[in-house]
């Protein structure tokens, strides 16, 4: 057996007899991984072409394969891949090669568990028609569009492909520096239930060519764009082929890829996301030809799907581009959710918290824990309709319901997360035994001792519908087990520590943002702790409200990123791929900011430190790093420790002591050890649900 990783892919191949010159390979996917009845097959020879014969499951299919000069190889799509295991074996001579293959339905799922029930289908309202059967899909459709250059750079659909040219038709020179006019083809379909939708600079005369191809002005490269959000969604989603068109990728010569389930707003589910990439590219490289290479772009939610992708599905994205990023959805959800604790316990005494008090507890910006409470919290809460894309009475309801769809992230992710048998909902990780909220605000003195107790013993929880309650919440431990093995919070490990990471965002902490700047420092230190390295990241942070400059940032970062891999696939040396990261960086991706004039300020990116950047841009907290946390931010559910006075900077006496005891009867959060359940990532391409150990249960409510 041979295992060869590309930049943009991992390729298995079994070859019968060593040495041999003759090779099998799947181009479109990893074998185990096919999808659609069809692959993409790489067949290595030394022999002439004539003399290679090449079977599936015993049936030649030689007549398929055509000689590729780039790849020196024998290239070709197969078709006919009957559902499971099939065999494509070659013989050239007296030499035989052998490639075991997995087909799975276009439909899916192959990775991400049981599909999500029930579910809405949207290709009407995408523009794709009614949906051919109960998994959503629809026929592919293929539309054409061109850039103005009289409407302020809108596009607009090309109104005949074979008539005369628009007056105000546009050009662009791509990166390659060919000039063509702007005109972009974009396909729509549907693919894991997905709507996908592939953009791509096109001549419209070509339409009609059978079969079609790609055109020149495609620079062989792809931005795959990933959505925002964290949605509980059990629907489709709507997409219109006009989400394809993205300007920065697709004037430089770019071709652009996105899918509405690579929009996080839709699930929640990176699991999900990270499989219809694996898909819709594989889909791609079958019929537009195999990339140089592939870079994730997106902001937000986007963020997190890259990051995760990145750990999770090593080889589908070679280089990051998280904008406002946050890390994960999972181990962040904390310092969102309780957000709603934080809001309605201030709320009962305004006289006694004031701005500056809360803010000091909360550790955002003021105003971020209010904008969190409103926008995300209800991710959690079972009964938010509204949150679940579908009718009400498909909703669960305690009473009128019981067995209608929950709208929880955990219950979107239930593939991940498995049932508590003793309710049947999906387990838990949320947990919040021991925290100390406000210990850093007690300590700088902004909040009295009375006040810390106070908080502390009145903060309350979450019951296993989201709703607060008066006791603290208490995870699941098999769900926090499963939440880190199964990769759904962000480690910095897995793929992570070999590929390019360039962030960006603009500072919108003053505003009581959600999408604060400390995310990216939390991003850095899980690097470095799982890999003793963050030189494959890079931090850039511009102000906020300057269109010009964020115009300029997303063109900037995309042709640094685009230098950073092209010198990366340039490196053939037997250097570690985390070195050859690091060695192909180009001078521009050091970590910066720029001032609201333009002018750049490169300096190294710190939490606190000195620095023309953090004098401009001054970072804040979270609720848990306010409560002692470490700057990784990954405990989702603490181990304690017996109540230490010396860990205070103020005195207690020896009845607050006592109320303390009370308050944490098991004692405190001790942020020096791991989390509780805090194992390793199980792998890399996992398939849900993982397997228990044996005698797990439920363990918490």
């Amino acid at each position: 057996m041979s295992i060869r990783c590309l930049l943009s892919l991992c390729i298995v191949a079994l070859a019968v007899g060593a040495p041999a010159s003759l090779t099998i390979t799947s181009l479109s996917s990893r074998p185990e991984f096919v999808s659609g009845g069809d692959v993409l097959i790489d067949v290595k020879t030394a022999a002439p072409a004539q003399k290679v014969q090449v079977r599936l499951n015993g049936r030649d299919v030689s007549a398929a394969f055509r000689h590729d000069a780039t790849r020196g190889s024998l290239v070709g799509l197969v078709g006919g891949l009957k559902s499971g295991a099939n065999t494509v074996t070659a013989r050239a001579g007296s030499e035989n090669a052998r490639l075991e293959l997995t087909n799975h339905p276009i439909t899916g799922p192959i990775l991400s568990g049981e599909h999500l029930k029930p579910f809405v289908c949207s290709t009407e309202e995408s523009g794709l028609g009614k949906p051919l059967d109960a998994d959503c899909s629809a026929a592919a459709k293929v539309e054409y569009f061109y850039r103005s250059n009289s409407t302020g750079g809108s596009f607009k659909p090309l109104p005949d492909l074979n008539g005369p040219r628009p007056a105000d038709l546009a050009e662009t020179t791509t990166n390659g520096g060919k000039t063509v006019p702007y005109i972009v083809r974009v396909e729509s379909g549907t693919i894991n239930r997905a709507i996908f939708h592939i953009a791509i600079l096109d001549d419209p005369a070509r339409a009609g060519i059978s079969p079609w191809v790609p055109g020149p002005a495609w620079n062989r490269r792809i931005v795959y764009s990933f959505g925002g959000g964290c949605g509980t969604n059990y629907n489709q989603g709507k997409s219109l082929a006009t989400v394809g068109l993205f300007d920065p990728a697709l004037s430089r010569g770019f071709a652009h890829i996105t899918s509405t389930q690579n929009v996080l707003q839709q699930h929640c589910n990176d699991s999900l996301s990270g499989e219809a990439l694996m898909m819709i590219k594989e889909y791609f490289i079958k019929h537009y030809g195999v990339p140089a290479w592939t870079m994730g772009f997106g902001g937000s939610g986007g963020s997190i799907q890259q990051l995760l992708i990145g750990q999770n599905f090593p080889g589908l994205l070679d280089g990051l581009l998280p904008s406002l990023t946050f890390p994960d959805s999972v181990s962040i959800s904390p310092d969102v959710n309780e957000c709603r604790l934080l809001v309605n316990y201030f709320k009962g005494d305004p006289k006694t918290w004031t701005k500056d008090k809360e803010t000091a507890v909360e550790g955002y910006s003021a105003g971020t824990c209010a904008a969190w409470d409103r926008s995300f919290a209800n991710t959690i809460v079972a009964t938010n309709a509204k949150g679940c894309g579908i009718a009400p009475e498909l909703t669960y309801d305690p009473v009128k319901n019981p067995k209608g769809a929950r709208c929880t992230i955990w219950d979107t992710n239930v593939a991940t997360y498995g049932r508590d048998p003793a309710t049947g909902f999906a387990r838990t990780p949320m947990d919040n035994i021991g925290v100390q909220y406000g210990l850093k605000a007690l300590n700088s003195g902004v909040i009295t001792k009375q006040e810390f107790l106070d908080l502390n013993r009145n903060i309350g929880g979450f019951d296993h519908d989201g709703i607060p309650r008066a006791q603290r919440s208490s995870a699941d431990l098999e769900a926090i087990r499963l939440a880190y093995a199964a990769g759904r919070i962000d480690e910095g490990g897995g793929g992570l520590a070999s590929v390019p990471i360039l962030h960006f965002r603009t500072y919108n902490d003053a505003l009581g943002d959600i999408h604060d700047r400390v995310r990216d420092f939390v991003v850095r230190e899980r690097l470095r702790k799982s890999n003793g390295r963050v030189d494959n990241q890079v931090i850039w942070l511009l102000p906020n409200g300057n269109r010009q400059l964020a115009a300029m940032a997303i063109g900037t970062a995309i042709d640094t990123m685009s230098r950073w891999l092209d010198a990366l696939t340039q490196d053939k040396s037997g250097a570690s791929s985390a070195d050859k990261v690091a060695h192909a960086k180009p001078a521009a991706a050091v970590d910066g900011c720029w001032a609201n004039d333009g002018t750049r300020i490169d300096e190294p990116a710190t939490l606190d430190g000195p620095g023309k950047c953090n004098e401009l841009y001054p970072s804040h907290l979270t609720p848990r790093l306010v409560a002692g946390a470490p700057l990784t931010d990954d405990v989702m559910k603490c181990q304690l420790k017996p109540i230490d006075p010396r860990d205070y900077k103020v005195a207690f006496t020896a009845a607050e002591l006592a109320e303390l005891s009370q308050i944490f009867p098991g004692g405190v959060c001790d942020y020096a050890k791991p989390g509780v359940m805090q194992v390793p990532l199980a792998g890399t391409y996992l398939s849900l649900p993982l397997e228990m150990p044996a005698g797990s249960t439920a363990t918490g409510q």
